[in-house]
This record gives structure tokens, sequence and C-alpha cells, in this order.
């Protein structure tokens, strides 16, 4: 899900050594701000076929081959979020619980495909995301 829906647009880096781009004369300037687009990356077919498509199977070790270049939701080297297990423990959790108690589906309002709001740094809906949640019926012992 990281993949299709990254928080942040883009990771920011600044070059520490003039770089000249391979098969260009464009040099990107030691000091100079780097900024990497997510969706960009996140969304080329070239790294992932059918890039629309939810497929957690993708990353499976088997079938993941991009090199560790190009997916990168908490960022990469000595700058990665220091959120990110403790991020991705607490969503575990939640979801977990959330799994247990209600059965989760789309409902009449729920967007498809989601529109995301344009003017905001960060990753989200301009509608939220309106689901149907149902009890579930504990199994008598």
């Amino acid at each position: 899900t990281l993949r299709k829906y990254p928080v942040l647009p883009f990771l920011d880096r600044r070059c520490i050594n003039n770089y000249t781009i391979p098969g260009t004369n464009l040099v990107i300037e030691k000091g100079a701000s780097v900024y990497i687009p997510m969706f960009g990356l996140h969304y080329d077919e070239t790294y992932f076929p059918e890039p629309m498509k939810y497929m957690p199977e993708r990353f499976e070790n088997a079938n993941y081959n991009t090199n560790g270049l190009v997916y990168f939701p908490f960022g990469e080297g000595p700058r990665i979020c220091i959120g990110e297990r403790f991020g991705l423990m607490s969503s575990k959790l939640a979801l977990i619980y959330v799994l247990t108690k209600f059965e989760v589906e789309k409902c009449e309002s729920t967007p498809d495909p989601l529109e995301f709001e344009p003017k905001s740094l960060f990753l989200h809906s301009k509608v939220g995301l309106p689901m149907r949640f149902k009890h579930l019926v504990p199994s008598p012992a």
C-alpha cells in the first residue's frame, strides 16, 4: 500500500559531490537540492508492472527484483525515517484489532479510483475513505 500511496510525494536530498548524469552533459552540482519523486518511481512500469494494481506478492523475495533503489516509502540511507519500525508495528496492531472485530468493505461512497488533494504536502484523499464496517459475530464456543 505504501508503494501506491506514499505518505510524502517526494524525498529531498543534498548532493554531496558534483555528479554528471550518464549519457548527458547535465551536472548536478555539489550542494544542490535533489528531489526524488515517489509517484514517478512507484508507478513506473519498468519497475512495477501493472502499477495501478494492488499486488502485495510482488514484494515476495523471489519476485522482488528492483535492486532496492526504487521503493523506499520511509526514505533510505542515513536519513531514513526513525519512526519506520514504530509506524509499521502500530499500523499492523491497529489493523489486526480492527479485522478481529469488523468486516471492512467498500460502500457506495467509497471513491474508486481515489482522488487526492493536490494542494497537500501529505497524501490524502479529497473526500476521506468512506468504508462499511460490519461487526463480526463471535462463534459460539
